[in-house]
């Protein structure tokens, strides 16, 4: 007994005869005989009084039936439900990206994917590592872009590879810095700016901090939003940290210099989804996305400073 063979009844039933049932569903009347037979012989009883002028369910075959009809009904819901659902993952997208300073690095990526599916919405938002990885695990977001190494240790999660990111220090054309290899004690002696202190290259900056004469903290300016960030930089000795993808634009190289500090080794990041779950389209456009445009600081042509840093 399988589902197909229920519809084949019930059909049956709502059409009062073999042949009507054969024509709703477009298949032959021996294949619907051969289902109700099939049936009968099953249970044990049969379903029908057959008649001259078509069928009449028997009184075990009325009870069968009204069970069976209110069992595909839930069945057909079921898938309806289920494609409704896929329908509404493949038009919204909610997009995590840990520490929250990275958020302006999914620039082109997310642009490619609107102008590209229209249909799509995309809910973006940075958060803190751990509250994204909580909203993935409780299913309020669809997908988080974070560094690889602490979702490493987490179990339950699927990762696919993007392009690393690198940290780079910066300041103003003409700073005294620039020009030369340096060392942590020398760039503390400068005021710096980070946009947290919870960033994937955070260890280098406490480096550096730690050679602050007094509290470390007072030399350490947060500011999130880069343009402000650079801003300062440009009209003071103030220093900061940037992607290496955008150090090698004109707007930067017209402003700015790259100060010879090693900031350690690129940091792996990934897009990290649920286990067991089939991934939506949308959710396949941004990862193709992604792959064409990596997370990178970008900017309008004309405009004075990337839309994020990072640290």
């Amino acid at each position: 007994m399988n589902l197909t063979k229920l519809r084949y009844i019930v059909t049956v039933d709502r059409e009062g005869s073999i042949s009507g049932a054969s024509k709703n569903l477009h298949i032959t009347q021996s294949a619907v005989t051969k289902a109700v037979a099939d049936v009968e012989a099953e249970l044990g009883f049969a379903l029908f009084d057959r008649r001259a002028r078509g069928v009449a369910a028997t009184a075990d075959g009325r009870e069968f039936i009204d069970r069976a009809s209110r069992i595909l009904s839930d069945m057909d819901q079921l898938v309806m439900d289920t494609k409704s659902g896929r329908d509404s993952r493949d038009r919204v997208l909610r997009i995590g990206i840990a520490p929250p300073s990275l958020e302006g690095l999914m620039n082109r990526a997310v642009r490619s994917l609107v102008l590209d599916h229209p249909e799509v919405r995309v809910h973006l938002r940075g958060t803190p590592f751990e509250a994204g990885l909580q909203l993935l695990r409780q299913g309020d977001l669809d997908t988080f872009v974070a560094p690889l190494n602490p979702l490493l240790s987490e179990a339950g999660f699927v990762t696919a590879p993007l392009p690393p990111l690198r940290a780079r220090m910066f300041a103003r054309k003409g700073h005294p810095l620039s020009g030369r290899k340096l060392k942590a004690r020398e760039i503390a002696a400068f005021p710096m700016i980070s946009p947290d202190i919870t960033g994937p290259h955070v260890s280098p900056i406490i480096g550096i901090l730690e050679h602050h004469e007094g509290d470390p903290a007072r030399g350490l300016h947060i500011l999130e939003n880069f343009p402000m960030a650079a801003g300062i930089i440009e009209r003071s000795d103030a220093v900061g940290v940037v992607v290496d993808t955008y150090v090698q634009s004109q707007t930067f190289r017209s402003r700015f210099v790259v100060l010879d500090y090693d900031m350690g080794e690129p940091l792996p990041m990934v897009m990290a989804f649920r286990a067991g779950l089939q991934p939506s389209r949308a959710l396949g456009w941004l990862q193709a996305a992604l792959q064409k445009h990596p997370p990178m600081a970008s900017m309008p042509s004309g405009a004075g400073a990337p839309d994020s840093f990072t640290t």
